[in-house]
């Protein structure tokens, strides 16, 4: 009888080598295998018996890893043949845990300087040591940059710290770290390590003029004078406290999956909070506890506590108090195959519109407008409606004052369809100057004036379901991005250069603010003050020194990755899922240059980020400024899917 060889075909064998798992499967092939009568295997001092699985000679089992400490021990397998003879094979055999692999600094969501070093840390698990851990950087500029792992001051470990250098981190990039370490037996694992997650991402910001306010256990979705609303990287849902920095966790959001392509979003409401989540369910949380119940649907607006939702099929809307959670029928409109778009002014006034009728529905029987094409979602803020119809070739935004005036604002060329801001009587819009789109503002004395004229497009930095209100000051200021940047208009001045496109970008208390990742920037003018008057800071390059913080284990990871799945298939270039840069498209994925670019890496990121807070209008108060407004991709998804015209 011949000796005992592992079977190198049998792809369920892992007996050889380093396993990973709580079981052990030993298959083993013995000649002749008529002669046989027994077989039984040997590990760390248990003994199984082998049996026969195919009638050719192949015997297997498993072991029960479980109470067997780490380390090598040798694998016996013994064979009898009916006399009691015996024949023998040995193999050593390493029982280990995969090695714990983390970032240390800087935290996750986190923006970030060019000399900042990326921590990272690899410890083995005794008695093994970590082996040849390095990080792979990506952005939209670097494709999988290798930073390698040293020796480590701790016992088995290996350390990286160190910046990415080819080419240098520069403002405006959105990292991804994926760590990677060798077993001691030979493979790969790396980190992230399971199906549907995703590694978390790092801002690079160096702007001077952005001063950070304030920062959160995760991404920042809303904020308001006294609260920041957050999701971190666990999809854990909390709400700080700004003045004593209590946090306060609401809930656990289902995690999307490789194949998602919306986001979570979230608002602050007077009583609470409200959530969309990717997955088609929409929740609140007001005067501390949930609503009674989960409801299905998409949310398409929201205003202090009145908040519109639509059902799955979007033929019933609804209008939600969310403080006393009485949920009333707002619209009713069977066997509907066009999109139901609204906003909410401070009063409660909603202002509606869809793709069957030419006009924007207000309170009473008002129609505002009858224009050939589609009409786009009508945005007020409180005191004039504005809205905009594509007619197949260009948009033509009208406005609407309070003294009845029809104002026709101009047309602006397919690329962005929410290309109009309201607010204390201002009205920014975009027009074409027969090449791109650039940004026009009129006064609420009727003066017209042109802010911006590059050679590229300009678009708004708009927020889902903010549609319209963040972007402009009091004094009609305006925030715009072009190429990359971030930039205010002023009448009369050349466009002043506040930073990158990443984040969100609010009007909020008498300041501009930048909500971008974990951290709130508060914006310096022109002449070096915040908005309160106050001198800026030292601004991104001093403020934001990453430390070392030894004690935080920041995303432990210990599984192995699983397999890369494949991303849908794009949209036909001639269909209608296909026009470039629509906000439609910017809404089912990032809604701001920081999910963008993130979103170019591969894998969606984990939620969405930036301020959703109330829409506000001349005269609101602080409580009414801080009332939120919910941002769902979902509904973003939901019109592409049936062909939404874009402009």
């Amino acid at each position: 009888m011949d000796l005992f060889t592992i079977d190198p075909n049998d792809s369920s064998d892992i007996s050889v080598g380093v396993t990973r798992l709580n079981s052990m499967h030993v298959s083993v092939r013995v000649t002749p295998h008529e002669e046989v009568h027994a077989v039984e295997a040997e590990y760390a001092g248990v003994m199984i018996p082998l049996t026969s699985n195919r009638g050719n000679g192949m015997y297997s089992g498993r072991f029960d890893l479980t109470p067997i400490p780490y380390g090598p021990y040798t694998l016996k397998v013994t064979a009898y043949d009916r006399y009691g003879e015996a024949s023998t094979v040995q193999r050593l055999v390493h029982r280990y845990a995969p090695p714990t692999m983390w970032v240390i600094s800087p935290r996750p969501y986190t923006p970030i300087t060019r000399d900042t070093p990326i921590i990272a840390r690899c410890v083995g698990t005794p008695p093994y040591s970590c082996l040849n851990f390095r990080a792979f950087v990506y952005s939209q500029i670097r494709t999988a940059e290798m930073l390698k792992g040293g020796r480590s001051t701790v016992r088995g470990a290996m350390e990286i710290v160190q910046s990415p250098s080819s080419p240098p981190l520069q403002s405006g990039e959105v990292l991804r770290i994926v760590l990677q370490s060798e077993n001691p037996g030979g493979g790969v694992l790396s980190m992230p390590a399971s199906y549907g997650t995703y590694a978390p991402v790092y801002y690079v910001e160096e702007s001077p003029k952005l001063s950070m306010v304030q920062r959160a256990p995760g991404s920042i979705i809303d904020f308001d004078a006294t609260r920041i609303l957050f999701l971190d990287h666990d999809y854990q849902l909390g709400v700080v406290d700004r003045a004593t920095e209590l946090v306060t966790y609401i809930g656990e959001l289902q995690p999307p999956t490789p194949y998602t392509r919306t986001e979570d979003y979230g608002a602050l409401t007077p009583s609470g909070v409200v959530m969309q989540s990717w997955n088609g369910y929409l929740f609140a949380w007001a005067n501390g506890r949930f609503s009674t119940t989960e409801r299905q649907g998409w949310i398409d607006a929201v205003n202090g506590d009145s908040l519109l939702w639509m059902t799955p099929d979007e033929d019933r809307i609804n209008l939600l108090t969310l403080s006393t959670d009485v949920d009333t029928t707002f619209h009713l409109r069977p066997g509907t195959t066009s999109p139901f778009q609204a906003d909410i002014a401070a009063s409660g006034d909603i202002y509606y519109s869809t793709y069957e009728e030419p006009s924007i529905r207000g309170p009473g029987e008002l129609r505002l407008g009858d224009h050939p094409g589609y009409l786009q979602r009508p945005i007020t803020d409180g005191t004039n409606v504005a809205g905009r119809w594509w007619n197949g070739a260009v948009c033509s935004s009208y406005l609407y004052t309070a003294d009845g005036q029809e104002v026709f604002l101009g047309d602006s060329r397919q690329g962005n369809a929410a290309g109009l801001l309201v607010h204390a009587g201002y009205t920014a819009f975009l027009k074409s100057d027969g090449a791109v789109n650039q940004v026009w503002v009129r006064t609420p004395a009727g003066d017209l004036h042109q802010l911006s004229d590059f050679p590229t497009p300009s678009r708004f930095d708009q927020q889902r379901l903010r549609i319209g209100h963040d972007g402009i000051s009091d004094t009609g200021d305006v925030v715009f991005l072009n190429d990359g940047k971030r930039y205010i208009g002023r009448p009369g001045e050349e466009p002043e250069e506040i930073g990158s496109d990443l984040g969100h970008a609010r009007w909020f208390d008498g300041g501009w603010y930048v909500t971008l990742g974990n951290t709130l920037f508060e914006v310096a003018t022109g002449d070096g003050t915040t908005g309160d008057g106050a001198v800026a800071g030292e601004g991104m390059a001093g403020r934001l020194v990453m430390e070392r913080p030894e004690e935080e284990l920041e995303l432990l990871h210990t599984a192995p990755l699983a397999a890369d799945t494949a991303e849908p298939p794009a949209p036909d270039p001639s269909g209608p899922e296909a026009a470039p840069d629509s906000f439609e498209d910017v809404e089912a994925a990032p809604l701001s240059g920081d999910l963008a670019s993130a979103g170019a890496l591969g894998d969606p990121p984990p939620a969405a980020l930036g301020c959703s807070a109330g829409r506000s209008a001349a005269g609101q108060n602080a409580g009414s400024q801080g009332a939120a407004a919910l941002a769902s991709a979902l509904v973003a998804l939901t019109l592409a899917r049936r062909g939404r015209m874009r402009c």
